[in-house]
């Protein structure tokens, strides 16, 4: 116990015992909550750009999606297509989708860009918060894949490149 004197005035200050800290300290604490943010997703697909451009596509999908077997099977059409990724994309719009009973927390960007043989393209690109740290749910951006659409009738504002290979 500490005792403080001022003016007359006792006040008195309980010390912490240390067991009491130790014993506290070495419960697990929880990360405080953090907001999952536009920037935060804006940031994943500025991850997967840069990442295209050091490696390519080799072990794409194994670094950067989160669902590794979708985005193996859109990267093998988009190859298939001969449609690679060109410049880097532009964020056209974003929007917030909260977490449902059968879905992630997820930000589904706009993004427009042109792939390596010049074609304009606008897809979705869906980053999730899996285990609180935000990941690209598929990484293929170059496509105009329209997020949980059915892939035959894509929304409106996509843009699919056209098959680039020589004929």
């Amino acid at each position: 116990m500490i005792v403080i004197m001022r003016r007359g005035v006792v006040t008195v200050v309980a010390a912490l015992v240390v067991a009491g800290c130790t014993a506290e300290s070495e419960r697990p604490v929880p990360p405080p909550a953090v907001a999952f943010t536009r920037g935060m997703a804006e940031a994943v697909l500025a991850e997967v750009v840069a990442g295209v451009g050091r490696n390519g596509v080799a072990d794409f999908c194994a670094t950067f999606a989160r669902s590794k077997e979708t985005c193996d099977i859109l990267l093998r059409d988009a190859l298939r297509g001969c449609l690679l990724p060109g410049d880097k994309p532009t964020v056209k719009s974003a929007v917030r989708l909260p977490a449902t009973g059968k879905s992630e927390e997820t930000w589904r960007l706009v993004v427009q860009g042109r792939t390596l043989d010049g074609q304009k393209y606008v897809s979705d690109f869906p980053v999730i918060r899996s285990a609180g740290v935000p990941k690209a749910a598929l990484a293929i951006y170059w496509i105009g894949l329209g997020y949980g659409e059915d892939m035959d009738d894509p929304p409106d504002y996509t843009v699919i490149p056209q098959n680039a290979c020589p004929k």
